[in-house]
């Protein structure tokens, strides 16, 4: 029996490692599987622990308030170690860019362990964009051994760099989990909702404001939308947000939203204004345009395909596409009926990578 180890934090980690630990439920009589949650993110992990009724075997709960990178970094590093010595698996399997996927691999390769890297291969090439996630993505594709990349352009990405490892273009596993959910669209008000989120590290306060004020014009302008706003828990954004928004009556400032009702929202929307990675691939899967408030994305097939717009930090830029999208049929509906559908996957990832890994480790 082939012993794998699947480690994950944050709750876009288990959205996207959701798909993995069912398929290697599938496979019991081949695969022992140990389930590592570090608590990275504990309260919006846990939800959905408890939704999806997973059993961790080993919760860390490394989390803790105003914790720095630094701090973060040393307590990944002091409650993995043990684990992977004790568990000794054939091998450790990790997701995407978060400081746990890093560690987590920086730890396995310590420990002379395989290193299995779910959506490998993205790159903006700018180390500070998205920061840390960029470096921590790059971190992981030097030591892992095992490759399973969304994209060709991925894969490229990779032989670039000289990687010649097992590489295999498998889909997103974040699209598996949207075929099993099969959420329906509301049908409802006609009134069109734009959703918000914002919450990079490297969007400057003064930069929120902006992007706040272009919202702000936006609503007035505009009374019969309803800008729908889940705002992050960083005190940071919440105070910025909280202080120019929520006085405007047709927006609507809510605390973050668990995962399927962020998903039933961003489904019954007509526009979607994000800094969010996951939410590029979400999103036009549902056929609904996106705004990158993002100066690079590692996404790049969806803008390519027409279903997503790069428009940066600039409010101004912001304002002119939204009203852009909000007034010309034709312009909106070339980005909704952009050929995004299947550019990250059809739904089978998971598969694809347990039935790889079987066959190599």
């Amino acid at each position: 029996m082939k012993h794998y180890m699947i480690v994950f934090g944050t709750r876009p980690e288990l959205i996207k490692i959701f798909p993995l630990i069912k398929e290697c439920q599938n496979h019991a009589k081949q695969i022992k599987l140990t389930i590592v949650n570090t608590g990275q993110q504990k309260e919006m992990v846990d939800i959905l622990l408890k939704e999806w009724n997973i059993q961790t075997n080993y919760d860390l709960e490394i989390m803790k308030q105003q914790q720095t990178l630094t701090e973060l970094t040393i307590n990944l590093m002091s409650a993995l170690e043990p684990v992977l010595k004790m568990e000794n698996p054939d091998v450790v399997i990790v997701h995407g860019d978060t400081t746990t996927a890093s560690i987590a691999s920086l730890m396995a390769f310590y420990q002379q362990k395989k290193i299995a890297h779910v959506e490998a291969g993205l790159r903006t090439s700018n180390k500070n964009a998205p920061f840390p996630e960029e470096m921590n993505r790059q971190l992981v594709d030097r030591v892992a051994d095992y490759y399973f990349v969304p994209t060709q352009s991925n894969r490229e990405n990779l032989e670039k760099e000289g990687i010649d490892s097992v590489i295999e273009v498998t889909g997103n596993t974040g699209i598996d989990t949207l075929h099993y959910l099969d959420l329906k669209r509301t049908i409802g008000t006609e009134q069109r909702q734009i959703l918000v989120t914002l919450h990079r590290r490297e969007l400057g306060e003064e930069q929120l404001v902006k992007i706040c004020k272009a919202l702000v014009a936006i609503a007035k302008e505009y009374p019969d939308i309803i800008i729908k706003y889940p705002v992050h828990l960083n005190p940071k954004i919440k105070n910025i947000v909280c202080s120019l928004l929520s006085n405007q009556p047709n927006i609507d400032l809510t605390n973050p939203l668990n995962y399927l009702a962020f998903q039933q929202e961003m489904m019954n929307s007509f526009l979607v204004i994000t800094d969010s990675g996951g939410i590029q691939e979400e999103a036009p899967y549902y056929k609904v345009p996106v705004l990158v408030i993002r100066e690079v994305t590692e996404r790049q097939e969806a803008v390519l395909a027409g279903g997503l717009k790069l428009i940066g930090t600039d409010e101004r830029k912001l304002y002119k596409n939204v009203v852009a999208l909000l007034n010309n049929a034709d312009e909106y509906e070339s980005m909704r009926a952009a050929k995004c559908t299947r550019t990250y996957g059809d739904g089978k990832a998971a598969k694809r990578i347990i039935r790889r890994l079987l066959q190599e480790v």
